[in-house]
């Protein structure tokens, strides 16, 4: 049609049809294409097909963007439903009682692409709760789900329900957006007083009753368990609001008429802890906590302040802080037997203290292996006995924030950190401890390493095999004298009883001294290492020494000259810097070795922590050096010593830096963790001169290296980097000792060499014997 036609047809439509709005729209739509004066933005309906697929890739997202719009809409309770949903073609159900929608916002909110009504209204009518919708993703992700979906919604001051049904496969690519009409309709006797429902009918993916458990724990994850306000009144902005009852989501699944209803596993859990731990921060920043235990009848209350030192200092920069842990004992007569590996295995999944912000989850605090708390290193250090890592709590924190005192970071990874969140540790963690020392003190255990030891000590292996022996021959005599009496047949049958007795316990006695023989055997191959680590240090403390002593004595020359005595200091400062970084590590390793127990090791976090210690001296020696990839999480080796993992990092570590040395290349270190079937990996990779075919195996020889020998005193005037030879067989004989392995293997991409680590990946009762 031309301009004029056009012209002519949205006249006769005015006049004739004045209530075919979407007919008036597509012919001005139309006409305005002919304005050579001016142009306009246009948008092709087939955007909500890409905008589903792009924006919400995955189930769970959608139906989460889903719930958070009911908490947005003052929900207490939805109602999640999947009817016949085995195979592709399903219906699901999404029933909240929250306000509802009247007319105008159907219209300016869900049907209003990118709708600014939340940025106008940051918080909700009636709970004043935080908006937790993305702006705009709730219709994409209906459109993700289900080819037809059907709105029933319904507000307090209505009589009636409004209904609206929106096929997308009307959105079609090649068609003006505008253009998509949705019929919308009023229902008369409204079935309830407020709330809306969705019906998503031609469901694209099959939901089995696994999958939706898998949708209803990531929902359960993202959303606060229950709240733990007080039911008082709350001002916000100087304005009384009605307390927020909690937000809940209930899953079903209805297959030929059965209604099968998803179970809250983590609930159930709860109600087996020894303890409850609660801790509250009023408005004056006063700390509070509460200890319960029905098994151990335990119900007391104390207070926590800012100072522990000073009961009256309060918590400045915290108002309004609530949290809940759940504490478990495993291994003993507190948690029901039957259950306890069941928890245990849920624990290294979904246990620890989780953080949630007005009602949704902040991630990454709580995740497997995010020790925000600092639980997990506090129990390896072992200076406070009773059980307190991550595993032994459930539990989360509640932070009422109208204000954004705790904003999230760019990357939406954690909070910002500030005095606000140090506070939040410092407050949680004292308080855990604190109660946890009550328990211990009740169950009268053993808090710290200097209290007395309740169990005895078995005697040698020497004086029992001479007692033994002694019970044996007064056996052999009594035998010589068979007289056939019953006083001799008693004293005999007693002998022989004794002497059984004995054996049993020198069996035992043996066992005993055979774990203590293989613990000093792997405390002299430790002390080795420490020793060639040392070795390694004193090279290193040399050259940071030598560094500082010259430029110490050129400020002393040269204190004059202002601009050269800044550069200088910097240069000094940097130095110190690498340094406090060196020796700070190596105080680490030489402290472990107090430790003489092996248990399993966290191997990325193992390798984190060398990669934070070694970053001052990589960049020193113009070294690029990433933070390591995870490859999986719980990546907990077979038991080992704590400074093994550290002396075999510094090793591979060194022996990188001299080959980046020698090879004059572009200095660069790349570390991966991972776990393939029962063992966990790490592969270490440099871009130094690589390794030779012919000496791939002979480099962990004893006394073989690479590097030419030198007398300490060359090293120290040309300062040059050389090797013992001793290091890479000491590090092979360690995970050698643990049934690992280690060898060259094929270079990663851009990289010249990558030396290939595994060893056993630590089984359950390894875990559950460390409580880990």
């Amino acid at each position: 049609m031309d301009e004029n036609a056009i012209r002519q047809e949205l006249v006769r439509v005015l006049k004739e049809e004045p209530n075919d709005y979407g007919r008036i729209l597509e012919l001005s739509t139309k006409l305005s294409g002919f304005d050579n004066d001016n142009i306009r933005f246009s948008v092709d309906a087939g955007v909500i097909d890409r905008l589903g697929s792009e924006l919400v890739a995955r189930q769970e997202t959608a139906v989460s963007e889903l719930v958070k719009n009911a908490y947005d809409a003052d929900a207490t309770k939805v109602n999640i439903r999947f009817e016949n949903s085995d195979n592709i073609g399903g219906t699901l159900y999404i029933e909240d009682n929250g306000t509802g929608m009247t007319r105008q916002q159907l219209i300016n909110g869900f049907m209003r692409i990118s709708s600014t009504s939340k940025i106008h209204n940051p918080l909700s009518d009636t709970y004043k709760r935080k908006r937790a919708g993305q702006k705009g993703i709730g219709r994409f992700a209906v459109q993700r789900l289900g080819e037809k979906l059907t709105i029933t919604t319904q507000t307090v001051g209505s009589e009636d329900s409004l209904v609206i049904t929106i096929n997308w496969n009307d959105y079609s690519n090649d068609i003006d957006l505008l253009a998509v009409n949705n019929k919308i309709h009023t229902k008369l006797n409204k079935g309830r007083e407020c709330g809306t429902t969705l019906k998503i009918e031609l469901l694209k993916d099959k939901w089995s009753e696994a999958s939706i458990r898998r949708i209803y724990n990531y929902v359960g994850d993202i959303l606060q368990p229950f709240p733990l306000s007080e039911i008082d009144d709350i001002k916000y902005n100087g304005e009384d609001s009605i307390i927020d009852p909690g937000f809940k989501v209930y899953f079903f699944k209805i297959l030929n008429g059965r209604q099968i209803n998803i179970a809250d596993d983590k609930t159930m859990v709860y109600n087996q802890a020894t303890a409850t731990i609660e801790g509250t921060i009023d408005n004056d920043g006063k700390g509070i906590y509460t200890l319960e235990s029905k098994k151990l009848d335990i119900d007391e209350i104390g207070y926590v302040s800012s100072d522990p030192d000073n009961d009256d200092i309060p918590f400045s920069e915290l108002k309004n802080v609530k949290f809940r842990a759940y504490y478990f004992i495993y291994n003993s007569d507190l948690v029901p037997k039957m259950q306890d590996s069941n928890i245990r295995k849920l624990a290294r999944t979904q246990g620890g203290i989780r953080l949630y912000r007005n009602g949704f989850r902040v991630l990454p605090y709580g995740e497997p292996n995010n020790d925000w708390l600092g639980l997990d290193a506090s129990t390896v250090k072992r200076s406070f006995l009773p059980v307190h890592a991550n595993i032994n709590f459930f539990g989360f924190v509640e932070l009422i924030d109208k204000k954004n005192e705790f904003n999230e970071t760019s990357s939406r990874e954690g909070l910002v950190e500030t005095e606000a969140l140090i506070q939040l540790r410092n407050f949680i963690y004292r308080t855990i401890l604190t109660a946890v020392v009550k328990i211990a003190e009740v169950r009268n255990v053993k808090i710290v390493s200097g209290q007395k030891a309740i169990d005895g000590v078995y005697e040698s292996v020497e004086v029992r095999i001479k007692n033994i022996a002694f019970t044996l021959e007064e056996l052999d005599r009594e035998l010589e004298k068979d007289s056939g009496s019953v006083e001799i047949k008693r004293r005999r049958k007693m002998k022989i009883q004794r002497a059984q007795k004995e054996i049993e316990e020198l069996q035992k006695a043996q066992e005993e001294e055979k774990e203590q023989y293989l613990k000093e055997r792997s405390m002299l191959r430790v002390l080795s290492s420490v020793g060639l680590t040392i070795a390694l240090f004193i090279h290193e403390v040399k050259d940071y020494i030598l560094n500082m002593n010259s430029e110490i004595n050129f400020l002393l020359e040269k204190l004059k000259s202002e601009e050269q005595v800044f550069r200088r200091l910097q240069i000094l400062q940097s130095n110190v810097e690498t340094f406090k970084s060196y020796t700070s590590y190596f105080d680490t390793v030489i402290s472990q070795n107090v430790v003489r127990n092996l248990i399993p090791i966290e191997l990325q976090n193992k390798v984190e922590e060398f990669w934070e210690n070694t970053q001052n001296d990589a960049k020193k020696s113009n070294i690029k050096f990433e933070k390591p990839l995870r490859n999986g999480n719980y990546l907990f080796s077979t038991p080992m010593h704590p400074s093994e993992w550290s002396t075999i990092l510094f090793n591979l570590y060194t022996n990188a830096k001299k080959a980046i040395k020698r090879s004059k290349n572009k200095g660069e270190l790349f570390i991966e963790c991972g776990k393939t079937d029962n063992r966990i990996f790490l592969k270490f990779s440099d871009t130094g001169d690589g390794i030779n075919e012919e000496i791939k195996d002979r480099i962990f020889e004893e006394f073989f290296t690479t590097s030419s020998p030198n007398t300490l005193d060359n090293l120290i005037e040309s300062n040059e980097v050389t090797g013992t030879g001793l290091g890479l067989k000491i590090v092979k004989d360690t995970l050698s000792s643990y049934g690992g392995r280690i060898y060259v293997d094929e270079p990663k991409d851009g990289f010249s060499t990558t030396i290939y680590i595994e060893v056993p990946k630590a089984n359950d009762k390894e875990l559950d014997k460390y409580g880990l």
